[in-house]
């Protein structure tokens, strides 16, 4: 027998209730998709930042100052507090504390504090070599440290380990030297009050450059001294605890950093948002030179942030002799690559 086709067509109520069923399922398909992407993400980790200076275009901060502004951190999963330090080793308590996360400070005072037994490490080396120079007027005679001989060497402080260290490899004979206690205002070398002044690098050259009294400058390093510069730092329980927020903080910050080297003129846009008081070219002026200064052949090798043991032990060693540090440390509890193995392959930045 040949059956019709209407006789196996489905009833139109059958139809409308496979319909209907069908309509039911698929919202309720929908409904559950859509719950799965309109889930809240999970809260950022507030995580806090304090520089260890006023703002300026120090290359640390401005690595901050960069992810901060293009929103790097949230990316990371963290909110991060921007704060800077007024003085008197406010980070380093802060730090201590464990009111601050990360702050900065100097590779030489990262030994000095971990020979005095207090618990930091330094994540990330940003200076390649340290800070401090001595600078002559670009009219001087002197030509060399041994022409220091006979001449008045200002200080700031205290004579620097890198200093002394320079003097003794180059032969000097510090008893011919006046040094002179001079603070931290360079217009005393453009006076001629003195013939050779310790300054910052990256910071009081263009100044003098700027009151019409060009300089040369006499590294330590060029002399054979081992040094290193600005780092972030933190406190040992922070890396033993919550290593991956220090990993998101690095990876976002030289995320910045990197920034800043491919496109400074922007970076110091950013810097003077938060230095709105500063002179816009010196800004520029400190973070190109200080780009420069954290460059060397183990970040050409493994990325920007990483040092060796061998640099830090060399550093040491040239602190402990010129009375830079209190007692002998072992460099391998001062600082930490590990975060930034983590982030980095073949030298560079895993971004995102």
């Amino acid at each position: 027998m040949i059956r019709s086709i209407s006789s196996i067509s489905m009833s139109r109520p059958a139809h409308r209730a496979a319909v209907t069923a069908l309509v039911l399922l698929l919202t309720a398909a929908l409904t559950a998709a859509c719950g799965v992407l309109q889930r809240p993400a999970p809260p950022l980790r507030t995580f806090h930042f304090m520089a260890g200076y006023k703002p300026q275009a120090n290359l640390p901060f401005v690595g901050v100052y960069v992810a901060q502004q293009k929103g790097y951190f949230k990316e990371e999963g963290l909110d991060v507090q921007i704060s800077h330090s007024t003085g008197q080793g406010e980070h380093l308590k802060l730090v201590l504390q464990g009111g601050v996360d990360v702050t900065t400070a100097d590779s030489d005072s990262v030994l000095a504090r971990r020979a005095d037994g207090l618990p930091v490490v330094a994540i990330a080396t940003l200076g390649q070599r340290g800070q401090q120079v001595l600078a002559v007027l670009d009219s001087s005679e002197i030509r060399s440290p041994k022409d220091f001989e006979g001449k008045s060497v200002g200080y700031k402080i205290y004579q620097s380990p890198d200093y002394l260290a320079m003097l003794a490899l180059a032969g000097v004979d510090r008893s011919k030297i006046q040094e002179v206690s001079v603070g931290f205002d360079p217009r005393i070398l453009a006076a001629g009050k003195i013939d050779v002044d310790p300054v910052f690098e990256s910071n009081e050259p263009d100044t003098l450059a700027r009151l019409g009294s060009p300089t040369r400058l006499f590294r330590p390093s060029d002399y054979g001294v081992p040094t290193l510069g600005l780092t972030y730092m933190t406190r040992q329980d922070l890396v033993d605890k919550d290593a991956p927020s220090l990993e998101r903080f690095l990876k976002a910050a030289l995320h910045g950093i990197q920034d800043a080297k491919d496109n400074p003129e922007a970076a110091t846009d950013i810097v003077m948002q938060f230095a709105p008081s500063e002179d816009r070219e010196h800004q520029l002026n400190m973070l190109k030179v200080e780009v420069e200064m954290s460059d060397g052949p183990v970040t050409r090798e493994k990325g920007l942030g990483f040092t060796t043991a061998a640099q830090w032990q060399a550093y040491h060693d040239s602190l402990l002799a010129y009375g830079g540090i209190s007692k002998p440390v072992d460099v391998n509890t001062v600082f930490t690559t590990k975060m930034l193995e983590n982030i980095y392959r073949g030298g560079r930045l895993v971004w995102p």
